[in-house]
């Protein structure tokens, strides 16, 4: 056989080294991040449903602001539990004096409650968190009219029953927000007057009406900030 030409060797023709297939990309969930800690802000609109066409109404109130804090432990995709402090400053009236005599210069009505609740979220965690809520508690109603001669004050502690329907949109990973409207009835356990420095409190009675002294049903309608963390 001829020599071998010096600097050259054979070789097996050239492959394509061995391609693997492309990984599958991670999958993405569709759902938001559940934090487990809640802490709602509230502020809006509020008032109290009465009848504002008797100057001597029980429930003189045409309007007025409502605030709000509290805070959950979402404890499951779909519940969360919590408590809240919640508080109405109402309008009131011009033609509503207590039981003063002359008409009040300084009027002021007001309503409160400290209250555990209970929220249901229909869908799991994402973009929107529609929700109810439902709760039981203590609270106040509170009034004052007073003017030159005297001060008139009004209060009826006793058991609240909130209950509130909302949405909130998720605008960040530990921010939502969105409407809320919500109502709670008042039930006092007992009625104290005091029309100018002896006050005396006695049990709900009947109004000049025949309905139950001490009750009450403020509501509102508010934007919430909710702020969560936790995880």
């Amino acid at each position: 056989p001829p020599p071998a030409q010096p600097g050259f060797h054979p070789s097996a023709p050239a492959t394509a080294p061995p391609t693997l297939p492309p990984e599958a990309p991670p999958p993405v969930s569709s759902r938001a991040t559940r934090e487990p800690v809640e802490l709602h802000l509230l502020l809006g609109f509020g008032s109290a449903v009465c009848d504002n066409k008797k100057p001597d109404s029980e429930c003189p109130v045409d309007g007025g602001a409502a605030f709000a804090l509290g805070g959950g432990w979402r404890f499951h995709d779909h519940w969360s539990v919590g408590l809240e402090l919640a508080a109405w400053s109402f309008k009131v009236r011009d033609s509503w004096k207590g039981q003063l005599q002359d008409d009040a210069t300084d009027v002021k009505f007001g309503s409160a409650y400290f209250a555990a609740f209970a929220r249901w979220y229909w869908f799991d965690p994402g973009t929107i968190n529609p929700y109810l809520q439902a709760g039981i508690g203590f609270g106040t109603v509170t009034a004052e009219a007073s003017n030159k001669n005297a001060t008139y004050t009004y209060s009826a502690p006793g058991m609240v029953y909130p209950l509130a329907i909302g949405a909130e949109f998720q605008v960040s990973k530990l921010l939502r927000i969105g409407p809320q409207f919500g109502a709670y009835l008042h039930v006092a356990n007992k009625v104290c007057q005091d029309p100018g420095g002896n006050e005396t409190c006695t049990s709900p009675g009947k109004n000049e009406d025949g309905e139950r002294e001490g009750l009450a049903l403020p509501w509102r309608l508010v934007a919430v900030g909710t702020f969560t963390f936790g995880s």
